[in-house]
């Protein structure tokens, strides 16, 4: 009878053993390669795409990062490779690298895509469409297009760092630059395919100490896409302005002119503040930029006295217009490429459904000739350092000049 009552209670426990048969399609770790950066470019035969991994039988435990090179430079081989293959397609050069792969290829870790000028200005559609068709793709990936070849990259020096893509990785962290990611890529495709994404350059001097020291990479500017192509450029100071309205400033250096003697001052600007109001009469349409930021000023050449509520004032004002100059050209420069890359037609879509959609078939062009973008920035200087007066015009209260 104890039998009989522990029957339900055994047929159980075998059908709970026979489920666990395992995932047979899993390949394990140890099978795999995780590509933590993706380069695309064009090349001869069509598209030349190049994959970045890390290499964990090189991954001593301990081993310091630096002092190595993207060209395998220093006394022991770096922990991480690359893989270069071309093709008629994306497709087909994937196709290539996964062929002559002993493990295999998964993007599950990828953190950065980096695409070359001359790619960017053909059209994103076919890197969008293998992104819809590859699982597992991170869509949060950062983007970044790159002035020359893509596969300089391959050669920078990675003096700070362990492996070559955490340096990509401190440009986004710390805001160096405006962000683009993959899904913002995505998200612009139902909105006309314009954004605004960073520029990496190549062959800037470095560390002089380093093996490829002529290699070495910064960022400067951004590229203008319009439709998914490449259409136009903003230099260093009208990225400023274009981090401003996309939100990406957090903490930026400024230096303007004293309005006594127009010598330079110096200002952190940080805890910015950006917000878009459109406004509307008919289907004229008026765009409010309006940002704000607290200052501190970390140098000044000038004499002025900024103990002085007034003249404190005149160096605020200064440096309102000085920002409020370059988010001004940013906007021109998005208006000459004849592209929304700021997506203000959003904020327009969001405030005024109706009158959007008469206006949206010949946005761009309204926006570059109609449309009146009117940025209005205001900043606070909360710290001075030590003093409000330069030493010397304690020295020299008459003239502020040393002699």
């Amino acid at each position: 009878m104890a039998i009989v009552r522990r029957l339900p209670f055994l047929l159980l426990l075998t059908i709970a053993l026979l489920t666990l048969s395992g995932c047979w399609s899993v390949v394990e770790l140890n099978d795999r390669a995780f590509a933590r950066i993706l380069m695309l470019d064009k090349s001869d035969s069509g598209i030349e795409m190049t994959l970045g991994f890390p290499l964990p039988n090189r991954m001593a435990s301990g081993q310091a990062g630096g002092g190595g090179s993207g060209g395998g430079g220093g006394s022991s081989p770096p922990p991480f490779t690359f893989v270069t293959k071309s093709g008629a397609t994306i497709g087909d050069a994937y196709r290539q690298i996964q062929a002559d792969m002993s493990r295999r290829i998964t993007f599950g870790q990828l953190r950065h895509v980096v695409i070359g000028r001359p790619f960017a200005e053909a059209g994103l559609e076919s890197f969008v469409d293998f992104v819809a068709r590859v699982p597992h793709l991170h869509i949060n990936s950062n983007l970044f297009v790159t002035q020359g070849k893509v596969k300089q990259f391959m050669q920078i020096p990675i003096t700070f760092e362990r492996f070559p893509t955490d340096i990509l990785t401190r440009y986004v962290k710390d805001h160096v630059t405006v962000m683009a990611t993959v899904k913002d890529l995505l998200m612009s495709i139902y909105h006309g395919g314009d954004f605004v994404a960073p520029m990496l350059v190549f062959g800037q001097q470095g560390v002089q100490q380093e093996k490829n020291a002529g290699n070495w990479m910064g960022t400067d500017g951004a590229a203008l896409f319009k439709k998914g192509k490449m259409s136009g450029t903003l230099d260093a100071k009208e990225t400023r302005g274009a981090m401003w309205i996309l939100r990406d400033l957090k903490e930026s250096e400024f230096d303007v002119p004293s309005p006594s003697d127009g010598k330079n001052i110096s200002f952190i600007v940080e805890r910015t503040k950006t917000a878009v109001k459109p406004r509307a009469a008919g289907d004229q349409m008026r765009l409010i930029i309006r940002c704000e930021g607290n200052a501190r000023i970390i140098m000044t050449h000038s004499t002025i006295d900024l103990s002085d509520w007034n003249q404190l004032k005149r160096v605020e004002r200064s440096l309102e217009n000085e920002l409020e100059e370059r988010i001004g050209q940013a906007i021109s420069k998005s208006n000459q490429a004849q592209t929304d890359a700021f997506q203000l037609g959003q904020y327009v879509e969001w405030r005024y459904p109706r009158q959007w959609k008469r206006i949206q078939g010949d946005w761009r062009e309204r926006l570059a000739n109609e449309v009146k973008v009117d940025p209005q920035v205001k900043i606070r200087v909360k710290w001075f350092g030590a003093v409000r007066k330069p030493e010397w015009n304690r020295l020299m209260p008459n003239t502020g000049e040393s002699k």
